[in-house]
């Protein structure tokens, strides 16, 4: 690829990843950032040919000076949380900054833009595998983010019919190094410190952050515009998930399963004495689906791979151990 690259949430767990990702393969990049020192967390501060704007997506000016000399465009940002607490800067920071960035990119001529989409915007929830051409079924789902996105997926399928050359990438469950937020790896840190005493029945796809990073990249290297590419791993229920765990960390994993009924009542309690909650409802509610994904399309049309689930647990819990974030398993 050739020209500038701008990326959205390059202070985020994939965001980090992807933006490395580029410069390596030797990119011209401009980062978009609220605040810039949280790119030194991710190893990011020091790199020299990146450049960074500091900037907000809720501003369109912001939006419209990061945009200028831009070639190609990875919206990255969002944000994660059950929380009730934070419902409505779930919705500001899912649906409210795709609205006005997509709005900003019609007005110039960029090549291409690659979205990080939400399975949850797709569907799915069971445990035969959904893909990109599964019918949507989660309309009654009471989860803030699973509705923002679904809200921001609908915003950009009408600009794609407009338009604007968009393609749409959607990664599956992540995990690995850097989660500096602990956006995605908050199963993998309540289990190190030992926290977990049950979980509730369900399961995910669990995939490398690092792999999510890669099929990004492909896919504004071969995505064809307008068409939508799942980017996954493993489909696991969190008894497989936990297994794995326990054999990398000598931990045992938790007996208890509950179901999503009981799951949801003890994140009510939770909820009602805590505004960070270790499990509040819609948190139950999510886990209480299998979360399974067919990515065999974007491995046949972007040449996208994977790689273990052993290996990216070995990973995640090496860097929340090293990281301070987490103790290290006594031997």
């Amino acid at each position: 690829m050739s020209g500038l690259t701008l990326v959205t949430g390059a202070t985020g767990f994939i965001g980090s990843h992807l933006t490395k990702r580029l410069l390596e393969k030797g990119e011209q990049v401009r980062v978009l950032v609220r605040e810039p020192a949280k790119l030194k967390a991710s190893g990011l501060e020091s790199k020299k040919d990146l450049e960074v704007i500091q900037g907000d997506l809720l501003r369109t000016g912001d939006i419209s000076a990061a945009l200028n000399g831009v070639d190609r465009l990875f919206h990255t940002a969002g944000f994660i949380s059950t929380f009730p607490k934070d419902r409505e800067k779930v919705r500001k920071l899912n649906y409210d900054i795709t609205c006005n960035l997509f709005k900003q990119s019609e007005k110039r001529d960029l090549k291409k833009i690659v979205y990080l989409d939400s399975i949850f915007a797709l569907g799915g929830g069971d445990r035969k595998p959904a893909d990109e051409e599964t019918a949507y079924n989660l309309d009654g789902l009471k989860v803030t983010y699973v509705k923002a996105k679904r809200r921001a997926e609908l915003f950009v399928r009408e600009r794609i019919l407009r338009g604007l050359p968009v393609v749409r990438v959607y990664p599956c469950y992540c995990y690995g190094p850097g989660d500096v937020n602990i956006s995605s790896s908050r199963l993998v840190l309540l289990y190190l410190k030992r926290s977990l005493t049950g979980y509730i029945r369900g399961g995910q796809n669990v995939m490398d952050v690092r792999d999510a990073a890669r099929g990004l990249y492909l896919g504004m290297k071969r995505g064809k515009k307008g068409q939508k590419y799942i980017v996954g791993g493993e489909n696991l229920s969190y008894g497989e998930i936990f297994s794995m765990l326990e054999e990398i960390t000598g931990y045992p994993k938790p007996r208890f399963v509950m179901s999503k009924r009981t799951g949801k009542f003890f994140g009510f309690l939770n909820q009602a004495v805590s505004s960070s909650p270790f499990i509040d409802t819609e948190a139950a509610e999510l886990m209480g689906h299998y979360w399974y994904y067919d990515d065999s399309k974007a491995r046949q049309e972007l040449g996208y791979s994977s790689r273990s689930t052993a290996e990216t647990l070995r990973d995640a819990v090496e860097w929340l151990c090293t990281s301070g974030r987490a103790p290290w398993p006594q031997d």
